[in-house]
């Protein structure tokens, strides 16, 4: 009798199992994959293990204008960027509480384009982007509570919008399984954009003005504030080069205030002098209004790396063995 009993338990499990197998790929090929937010937060988990030195929050300003090789190859900087399309502060706190899970980074850049740019307490436009990569945590549950007021177990749960997907499905959705977790580990989170736009050059040297972040903006900045300080993180904060308008720069007066106050630097590029130091041309290293293309990134990077460089102590890691995915990273091919 123990024997046939043993024998239903062991069938049983086998068949949890496979059943458990079964779901956990079919929800790998159903998953939302996107290099805006949800590939950078998915791939976080496949890094490897307190490797990352350098943890870049924010927008789509980082993850389209920062290459991540780029950093590697002159400094190599282990360089990770943990980003999602309209990035506010709140998904940046979260998303930082979420990598200091795996990772023990020594220097977090915070980008500050969206509490410049955006004042609505809840941005459901794009919270997908910025909640669909999470793990299903308490740490994702509160990110979510945060985020947006309605469909929150939609958001929390991701798979129930995975039905829509049955008829979209492409050639990568059957790429994402845990034999592939060394490619996706190559990736950093760069998606670079190949497109090209003839702009106009901004300048808001005239705006002497300030204007301060929304309450909730300011409340998750200074909770990254205390976050860095309490896991001893040095913090820098930068906003890249795109088409400003004269709110956003007063905004950054007032960033660049508070920043003063908290002894921080605040690298802000948005400046006529600093646009000709990095050989920025807006006819032809401008994806659109927002986002710089490839050979833009590539001004830009170069420009920030020294910055970062000159600012802040990391190691050099060029050789050594644990970091072998940034050796040979994995490009994303942009839009």
């Amino acid at each position: 009798m123990e024997n046939k009993m043993r024998k239903k338990w062991i069938r049983g499990g086998i068949f949890l199992c496979l059943v458990l197998l079964l779901l956990s790929n079919l929800n790998r090929i159903l998953c939302v994959k996107s290099p805006h937010g949800v590939d950078q937060a998915r791939y976080l988990y496949v890094q490897p293990k307190n490797k990352i030195d350098v943890l870049f929050l924010g927008s789509s300003h980082v993850h389209c204008n920062v290459n991540t090789q780029l950093l590697w190859d002159e400094y190599g900087m282990a360089a990770y960027l943990m980003t999602g399309a309209e990035q506010p502060l709140w998904n940046s706190y979260y998303n930082l509480k979420e990598a200091l899970k795996t990772q023990k980074p020594k220097l977090v850049v915070l980008d500050m384009f969206c509490p410049s740019r955006f004042y609505d307490d809840f941005q459901p436009g794009w919270a997908d982007e910025n909640l669909d990569g999470m793990r299903i945590s308490l740490n994702k549950l509160e990110a979510v509570y945060t985020s947006v007021q309605e469909e929150q177990s939609h958001f929390f749960l991701g798979f129930t919008e995975y039905h829509s997907r049955y008829d979209q499905l492409t050639t990568e959705d059957f790429q994402n399984f845990v034999w592939n977790r060394k490619t996706q580990e190559r990736w950093k989170g760069y998606t670079p954009l190949k497109r090209h736009a003839e702009l106009t050059e901004p300048d808001m040297s005239h705006v002497t003005t300030s204007q301060e972040m929304t309450e909730k903006s300011k409340e998750y900045f200074e909770k990254i504030v205390e976050l860095t300080k309490k896991e001893g993180i040095t913090l820098a904060l930068i906003s890249g080069p795109y088409l400003l308008e004269e709110r956003d720069q007063e905004v950054y007066n007032s960033i660049g205030q508070l920043a003063e106050k908290d002894g921080l630097l605040f690298w802000n590029t948005n400046t006529p002098a600093r646009y000709r130091e990095m050989g920025l041309d807006f006819s032809t290293d401008y994806a659109d209004h927002a986002h710089l293309n490839e050979a833009g990134s590539a001004k830009y990077t170069a420009y920030l790396g020294k910055w970062l460089s000159k600012n802040y102590s990391f190691p050099d890691r060029r050789g050594q063995k644990g970091y072998e995915s940034w050796e040979n990273q994995l490009m994303k091919s942009g839009e």
